[in-house]
C-alpha cells in the first residue's frame, strides 16, 4: 500500500502549485491582518479555493465570535461538530483504535491451533484462499472459516455442513457466487509465516500526522505555510503532545524527516503512543525559505499527509477545502482557550471530506477539553482512526484493492511453490504440458528465426514439418498430379515443368500469429503441411483472405478442383483451429513467463546462499591458515627445547 501511495505522490508538484503574489499592492480589509505572503485574487486561480477565501473573508467581515470550521457549500467535505454529537457520544465515547479486527484472526484463533488452508482459482474474483479449523461450542460441532479474496477477507462460523464438511462447501456458505473447480492444500511449514504476513499487511504502526498554525485572519494556504514562528499556546499544546527531539540523534520512525543533513529542520515533535510511533510535520519547524512564497519544502510534507492539526492562534475561521492537495482528507482544528494558565482548555472540530466514513472517539456535546492526559489520548486516538477512516476514501480505496490484489496473487505463488518443494513436486499442477510446450515453442521461434537469417538462398531444401492433426492440409487429386505439378511453390514455378525444384520461399505474414513466418516447402509430395504450431503461416496464395484464382498446388485457373477451392468449410474449420493453436500457445507463452519468475526468485535465493557459503568458507580457511601457523610455532618450539 505504502509503495502505491508513493507513486501518487508524483501529483505533489499539482499540488503545491499557488497562484504567485501580484505585484499591484493589495489592500486588505479592514480588521484583518496581512499575513507573509498573502496573495490577491487571480482570474488563474482555482476556483474552490478563490471561493474558500471569499467565504471566509465574508465571515471575518461579520462581527465574532467565528466558527472554526467554515464548509464548503459543494457538500464535499462534512463537520463532526455539526452532527448529533449527544447520539454519537452515547455510542462510541471509548478511546479504541478502529483497525480492522479480521487482520489479528488468523494470529488470534488459527496460528499454533490445528487447521488447514486451500487456495484455489475463481474466474470472476481471482484468486481463492481459505483457511478453516474445527471448533466444538455447546457439543456442536462448528467450523471457524477465513476467506480471503481481491475484495477482502472474510471471516465467519459455520454450522451444518453435513458429513463430509470441505472447502468448496465452505467457501459457498460465504459467497454464494464463487466457483472454484478445485482446491490445492497448503503443505509447507512456512505456510503459516506467508499467510500472517498477508493478513497482517494492512496494520500500521508508524503515523505522520501534519500540524498547521494558523493565525488570526489568514484564508489563503500561502499564508498558513509562511508562518515562520509559532506563539507560546502552540508550543505548549506541542509539549503537551509529544517530545521535542533533535533530528540528527533521533532513532525512532523519522516520517519521512531528514535525520542525516538536516535538510528538514532540526527538531520536530515524536511521540510513542499504545505501541505506535507517532512523527508531526509541524509547519513552523519546518525549514522557512524567504525567496519562496509557497513554501514548498513545507508543504512537500504537510500535503503527503493524510490528516492534520490546524492549530488556531485565536478565534479565526478555517476552510478545508483551502489548502489544495491529493491526499490530505481530514482536519482535526484546535482552538486554545485562556492558553498558557492553569486553566488552559481547547475548543475542537474535526472536519473530512464527504467520502471518509466517521471516525472516533466522538467529540463530546461541548467540544471542550480540558488541557490534561485524557485530552491527548483522546486526541492521538482520535487522528490516527482518521487516517485509518481516509483509507476507505475512494481515492485510497481503490489504491488498497489493486495492493490486495497483487498480495494476494503473490500468496498463492508463493504457496504453490513452497508446497510443491516440500512434497517434491516439480510441475505445477495447473499447467501439467509446460515442459512440452516449452520445447516446442523454443523449437518454433528457433526454426522462423533460422529462415529469416538466409531468406533467399538458392536450392534451400528443408523437410515440412508434419503434424498428425490440426493442421491445414490440401490434397491434389491423381488427375492433377498426373499433369506433373509436384510441388507448392505457388504461381513463380511453371506447370509445364515437373522436374523444376522450387528454390524460393514466398514471404507473407499470417493475421493469426504475432511472428512472420515463410513456407518451407522442398518435399516432392504435392502435400504442404504447416506446423501444429500455428506460428508459421501459409504461403500468398494459401492465406485464406488473400482472392486468388490460382491453386497453389495444381498450378491451374481453370480446373479448380484441389480442395483449397472445392471445400471452402473444411479450409475455414481448419483456421478456427489453427487460431485455437495460437491462443493455447499464448497461454503457455504465459506459464513460461510466470516460470521465469519463479526461477529467478529461486537463482536469488541460491545467490544469496552462495555469498553466504563463500564468507564462511572464507573465515573457515583463515581459521585454519591461523592454526597453521599456530602448530608450526608450537613444532618449533619444541624443537628449540631439544
Amino acid at each position: 500500500m505504502l509503495d502505491l501511495l508513493e507513486r501518487m505522490s508524483n501529483y505533489r508538484i499539482d499540488d503545491q502549485r499557488c497562484s504567485l503574489p501580484h505585484l499591484a499592492h493589495h489592500t486588505q480589509q479592514q480588521g484583518m491582518r496581512e499575513g507573509p505572503g498573502k496573495p490577491p485574487p487571480d482570474k488563474d486561480e482555482a476556483p474552490s479555493r478563490t471561493s474558500s477565501r471569499i467565504r471566509l473573508e465574508e465571515v471575518l467581515a461579520q462581527p465574532g465570535p467565528y466558527p472554526q470550521v467554515v464548509l464548503p457549500s459543494s457538500g464535499t467535505y462534512w463537520d463532526e461538530h455539526a452532527m448529533d454529537a449527544d447520539h454519537h457520544y452515547l455510542t462510541n465515547n471509548s478511546n479504541k483504535f478502529e483497525t480492522d479486527e479480521t487482520a489479528t484472526y488468523y494470529r488470534r484463533y488459527f496460528l499454533g491451533n490445528e487447521h488447514w488452508t486451500f487456495f484455489g482459482e475463481d474466474e470472476v474474483h481471482g484468486p481463492v484462499v481459505v483457511t478453516y479449523k474445527r471448533e466444538v461450542i455447546s457439543s456442536q460441532e462448528n467450523f471457524r472459516v477465513l476467506l480471503r479474496l481481491k475484495s477482502g477477507t472474510h471471516h465467519a462460523t459455520i454450522i451444518n455442513l453435513g458429513d463430509y464438511p470441505t472447502p468448496a462447501k465452505m467457501v459457498k456458505r460465504l459467497k454464494e457466487e464463487l466457483t472454484v473447480e478445485r482446491f490445492y492444500p497448503v503443505v509447507t511449514p512456512e505456510g503459516p509465516e506467508l499467510i500472517l504476513a498477508y493478513d497482517e499487511h494492512v496494520l500500521k504502526n508508524h503515523f505522520k500526522f501534519g500540524l498547521i498554525y494558523q493565525r488570526f485572519g489568514q484564508t489563503m494556504e500561502e499564508q498558513l505555510f509562511s508562518n515562520r514562528c509559532h506563539v507560546a499556546a502552540l508550543e505548549e499544546f506541542l509539549c503537551l503532545m509529544g517530545q521535542r527531539v533533535k533530528l540528527k540523534d533521533h532513532e525512532g520512525f523519522k516520517g519521512g524527516l531528514d535525520t542525516q543533513f538536516g535538510q528538514t529542520g532540526e527538531e520536530s515533535i515524536y511521540e510513542k503512543f499504545r505501541e505506535k510511533e507517532i512523527m508531526f510535520h509541524v509547519s513552523t519547524l519546518l525549514p522557512y525559505k524567504e525567496n519562496d512564497p509557497q513554501q514548498l519544502e513545507r508543504k512537500r510534507h504537510i500535503g503527503n499527509d493524510m490528516v492534520a492539526i490546524v492549530f488556531q492562534e485565536t478565534n479565526t475561521p478555517f476552510a478545508p477545502d483551502m489548502i489544495a492537495s491529493h491526499f490530505l482528507h481530514a482536519y482535526i482544528v484546535v482552538q486554545p482557550i485562556e492558553p498558557c494558565t492553569p486553566n488552559t482548555r481547547y475548543r475542537v472540530s474535526v472536519t473530512a471530506r464527504s467520502d471518509v466514513p466517521f471516525f472516533g472517539p466522538t467529540l463530546p456535546p461541548t467540544s471542550t477539553f480540558e488541557k490534561s492526559p485524557h485530552f491527548k489520548e483522546f486526541l492521538l486516538t482520535k487522528l490516527i482512526n482518521a487516517e485509518i477512516a481516509c483509507y476507505k476514501a475512494e481515492r485510497f480505496a481503490k489504491l488498497e484493492m489493486r495492493t490486495r490484489s497483487s498480495l494476494l496473487c503473490a500468496l498463492v505463488d508463493d504457496l504453490r511453490m513452497k508446497t510443491n518443494e516440500f512434497l517434491g513436486v516439480t510441475k505445477v499442477p495447473e499447467t501439467p504440458k509446460v515442459e512440452t510446450t516449452g520445447n516446442k515453442f523454443r523449437e518454433i521461434v528457433r526454426s522462423v528465426l533460422i529462415g529469416r537469417k538466409n531468406p533467399d538462398t538458392p536450392g534451400m531444401l528443408k523437410k515440412p514439418i508434419i503434424n498428425n492433426t490440426n493442421t491445414l492440409v490440401a490434397v491434389t487429386p491423381a488427375s492433377a498430379r498426373s499433369k506433373g505439378s509436384g510441388s507448392s511453390s505457388g504461381a513463380r514455378t511453371p506447370t509445364s515443368s515437373p522436374d523444376t525444384t522450387p528454390n524460393t520461399m514466398a514471404l507473407s505474414e499470417s493475421d493469426d500469429s504475432s511472428l512472420n513466418s515463410m513456407d518451407i516447402d522442398g518435399h516432392p509430395h504435392p502435400l504442404n503441411e504447416d506446423s501444429d504450431t500455428g506460428l508459421e503461416s501459409m504461403s500468398s496464395a494459401e492465406t485464406p483472405h488473400k482472392l486468388s484464382l490460382q491453386c497453389p498446388l495444381c498450378g491451374n485457373n481453370e480446373d479448380g478442383v484441389c480442395a483449397l477451392h472445392a471445400d471452402p468449410e473444411t479450409i475455414m474449420r481448419q483456421v478456427e483451429t489453427l487460431k485455437h493453436e495460437i491462443n493455447k500457445l499464448k497461454c503457455d507463452k504465459l506459464d513460461l513467463l510466470r516460470q521465469n519468475v519463479t526461477c529467478q526468485r529461486e537463482i536469488k535465493k541460491l545467490k544469496e546462499k552462495e555469498l553466504k557459503l563463500g564468507g564462511e568458507l572464507t573465515s573457515a580457511t583463515k581459521e585454519i591458515v591461523r592454526l597453521q601457523s599456530l602448530l608450526k610455532d608450537l613444532g618449533t618450539g619444541q624443537v628449540s627445547a631439544v
